[in-house]
C-alpha cells in the first residue's frame, strides 16, 4: 500500500472523501508518479512540487510500495518565471470562446482551438509555447502539454477571474490592444481611414478609433466598449496592493 496526499486548491479535482487527508492505495506494476496521481482526476499540468519520503521526485519517477507521496499545487507562470518577462501566450479550448474574448480583451495572445483531436492541440500548444485552458482533464493529462491549467468556474467573467488570479495577469494586461475577434493586435486609425466602414450616426459620433490588423475590424468606445471597460476596470481593481 503506498500513501498520497494532495495538498492546495489540487483538492478541488478529487473525489470528496480523499479531500484533505493522507490516503491509501495500490499502484499498477511500473505505474510512475504521473500515471498514479492522474487516475485520482488530477492533470500533470496542475502539479508542481512532488515529495516521496520527503525527498523531490520527479513525475516520470516509479511508484514503490510502503512510500508516502505528497503533491502540491504548480506555482502561478508570474512566480515561475521571476522577474521581467514576456507576457505568456495562451490557447484555449473550443469550450471556453468566451475565454479566449475575455483575455483578449486584455491584451494577451488567445488562440481559440477547433474541435480539434487532443494530440493536435497538445502539439499546437507545445510547438507555439501556449498555456493551454481547458475543461477537459483528459486533455490536459496529455505528455505533450506541458504547461496548462484546467478552468474550474464554468461562467466566463469568473473564469477570466480565476485565469487572472492564477497566472498573476494584472501587471501584464494592456487592454484593448487585440481584436476580439481575430486575437490579431489593434492600432489607432483616423476616422478618413475607416470612414467606408463606419455606420453614419457612429461616424459623426466619434473620432477615435481603432482597426485591426487581421480581419480589418473596426473598433470605437460606443456603449459595448464601455460596458467593456467596466469589466476590465472591476478585474484590475483585485489586484494585490
Amino acid at each position: 500500500m503506498t500513501l498520497i496526499r494532495f495538498h492546495g486548491e489540487l483538492n478541488d479535482l478529487i473525489p470528496r472523501p480523499m479531500k484533505h487527508r493522507a490516503f491509501g492505495f495500490r499502484s499498477a506494476e511500473h505505474a510512475t508518479l504521473k500515471h498514479a496521481i492522474e487516475a485520482f482526476g488530477v492533470p500533470h499540468t496542475e502539479v508542481g512540487r512532488v515529495l516521496v519520503d520527503g525527498a523531490e521526485a520527479g513525475l516520470e519517477r516509479a511508484v514503490g510500495p510502503g512510500e508516502a507521496i505528497e503533491v502540491f499545487p504548480a506555482l502561478p507562470w508570474a512566480l515561475q518565471v521571476r522577474g521581467d518577462a514576456d507576457s505568456p501566450a495562451f490557447l484555449a479550448d473550443a469550450h471556453l470562446g468566451g475565454l479566449a474574448r475575455r483575455l483578449r480583451l486584455l491584451g494577451f495572445d488567445t488562440l481559440l482551438a477547433d474541435d480539434a483531436p487532443d494530440p493536435l492541440l497538445a502539439a499546437l500548444a507545445d510547438g507555439d509555447g501556449r498555456i493551454l485552458l481547458s475543461r477537459d482533464r483528459e486533455l490536459l493529462k496529455h505528455r505533450r502539454v506541458t504547461r496548462g491549467r484546467y478552468v474550474r468556474a464554468s461562467r466566463t467573467d469568473e473564469q477570466l477571474r480565476e485565469v487572472v488570479r492564477h497566472f498573476g495577469l494584472w501587471w501584464l494586461a494592456r487592454p484593448f490592444s487585440r481584436c476580439l475577434e481575430c486575437n490579431a493586435p489593434l492600432r489607432a486609425a483616423r476616422r478618413s481611414e475607416v470612414l467606408d466602414r463606419l455606420p453614419p450616426d457612429v461616424a459623426a459620433a466619434h473620432a477615435a478609433f481603432t482597426l485591426c490588423g487581421g480581419c480589418g475590424r473596426v473598433y470605437w468606445p460606443g456603449s459595448h466598449w464601455r460596458r467593456l471597460r467596466a469589466v476590465v476596470a472591476s478585474l484590475m481593481a483585485e489586484a494585490p496592493r
